[in-house]
C-alpha cells in the first residue's frame, strides 16, 4: 500500500491540514516524522503496543517519556507522586492566586493579545510556583521558549543544541541554590533532588542528569501545552457564549468542558515512537527503527470515532478522548494540568463576561512535534 506524502507547514492552520490528511490516509509520510499516524484506532494500537513501538525515540535522555519498561515504570513511580491528590490541594491556593493575579489585569472592553498578555503569563508563572523557582525566572523562561520554538520552526540544529545547553545550565543553577541553602528546603525541585530509584535491585538517588531531564520535560512541555490550552479557551468561549454561560452557573463541569475544547482544538500536537521490528500499521508497512509519530490532534478528531467530531459534546466524546493519552505513557501531571486549567476558568469566567475575538486569531503553539 503506498503511503501519502505530507509536508506541514507554519502557515497551514494546522488542524484543518491535518482533517484534510485524513481523508486521503490512514498514514502519511514525512521526512521528519516518519510514517505520520492520522486514524484513532491506529494511534491507540501504536501507543498500547510499547514492544513494537518504542518510546526511545530520541538521542537524548528523556524521564520517563523516551523509557520503555522496565525502566519506565522504575521512574514513573516517582514522578507520579508529584501528581497525587493528597498533594494537589496544597497547590491549589497558589494556582487560584496566580490566576485571579493575571485575569484581574484584563480590563473588559479593552482588546489585548491573550496568548502574550495571559497565556504565556500565567503557563510560566505557575510553572515556576510548582516547582519552587523564583518568580523573576519566569522571563528568562518566556524568552527561552520563544527562541527555541523559532529554532524548531527553522529546523537549526545548532541553535536547537545552544537552547538546549542554556535550559540546562539554567536547571543546574537551581539545583546548586538548593544544595547550598536549606532555606528551600520541601519545594518540588529541593524534593525531586533526593528521591531515589531501585534500579537492578540496588537502590541509589536520581543522577543529575535524570533530574536535569525530568525538570526539562516539566518545564519546556507544560508551560507551552498550558498557554496553548489556556488560547484555546479564550478562542472556544468566543464562538460558543452559550457554553461559557453554563460553566458559569454549573450547569456544565468544568473539567469535561475544557477537556472537550481541547479535543476540538488540542494544545499538543503529536508524540514520536521508533519501531523496534518490521510491522504495519492499517497495511502500510514500518520496518525496524523507523520513526512513527502519532497524531492526537488527528486521532481526536476522527469521524469514525467521534460522530460529528466538530461539535461539542463532552459527555458523548470523553470516553474516546486522547487529550492526555492512553496506555503506560498517559500523562501523569493530567490531574495538576486539569487543576490549572479549571482554575483559570473559573476565574477568567467570574471576570469576563463575554469574548470576541478581535483580528486575527492566534494560538501558543509550542513544540509542534514533542517527544513524550
Amino acid at each position: 500500500m503506498k503511503n501519502c506524502h505530507w509536508e506541514p507547514s507554519e502557515q497551514q492552520d494546522q488542524i484543518t491540514s491535518l482533517d484534510k490528511l485524513r481523508q486521503k490516509c490512514p498514514v502519511a509520510q514525512n521526512e521528519m516524522l516518519g510514517h505520520a499516524v492520522l486514524m484513532h484506532g491506529d494511534v491507540r494500537s501504536v501507543i498500547e503496543d510499547y514492544e513494537t513501538f518504542s518510546n526511545k525515540a530520541g538521542s537524548h535522555l528523556s524521564v520517563p517519556n523516551g523509557m520503555d519498561p522496565p525502566e519506565h515504570g522504575i521512574f514513573r513511580e516517582v514522578i507520579e507522586s508529584y501528581f497525587k491528590a493528597d498533594r494537589l490541594p496544597n497547590f491549589e491556593s497558589t494556582c487560584r492566586q496566580i490566576a485571579q493575579n493575571i485575569v484581574s489585569k484584563m480590563t473588559p472592553n479593552t482588546a489585548l493579545d491573550v496568548v502574550s498578555k495571559i497565556a504565556k503569563p500565567f503557563a510560566l508563572h505557575i510553572q515556576c510556583a510548582f516547582l519552587g523557582w523564583p518568580e523573576s525566572l519566569t522571563s528568562a523562561l518566556g524568552e527561552w521558549l520563544e527562541a527555541n520554538q523559532q529554532a524548531i520552526v527553522n529546523n537549526d540544529r545548532a541553535m536547537l543544541k545552544q537552547k538546549a545547553d542554556e535550559f540546562e545550565a539554567l536547571i543546574r543553577q537551581q539545583l546548586d541554590v538548593r544544595r547550598q541553602s536549606g532555606s528551600t528546603k520541601g519545594d518540588n525541585t529541593y524534593r525531586l533532588m533526593h528521591e531515589t530509584v531501585t534500579v537492578n535491585d540496588k537502590t541509589r538517588y536520581l543522577h543529575e542528569e535524570e533530574i536535569v531531564s525530568i525538570l526539562r520535560n516539566w518545564t519546556a512541555g507544560e508551560v507551552g501545552t498550558i498557554a496553548a490550552a489556556i488560547s484555546s479557551i479564550f478562542n472556544f468561549f468566543a464562538e460558543n457564549p452559550l457554553v461559557a454561560e453554563q460553566i458559569r452557573n454549573g450547569d456544565l463541569s468544568t473539567d469535561d468542558a475544557i477537556d472537550e475544547i481541547l479535543r476540538l482544538d488540542p494544545p499538543l500536537i503529536s508524540n514520536r515512537r521508533r519501531a523496534t521490528k518490521d510491522t504495519e500499521i492499517s497495511g502500510y508497512p514500518v520496518k525496524k527503527g523507523e520513526k512513527v509519530t502519532v497524531l492526537w490532534a488527528s486521532a481526536n478528531r476522527d469521524e469514525s470515532v467521534f460522530d460529528k467530531a466538530d461539535v461539542f459534546n463532552p459527555e458523548q466524546n470523553k470516553a474516546h478522548n486522547l487529550l492526555y493519552g492512553r496506555g503506560i505513557h498517559v500523562c501523569p501531571g493530567a490531574p495538576l494540568a486539569r487543576m490549572e486549567l479549571r482554575i483559570f476558568t473559573e476565574e477568567l469566567l467570574k471576570h469576563i463576561g463575554e469574548f470576541e475575538v478581535t483580528g486575527e486569531s492566534k494560538r501558543a503553539n509550542y513544540q509542534f512535534w514533542r517527544v513524550q
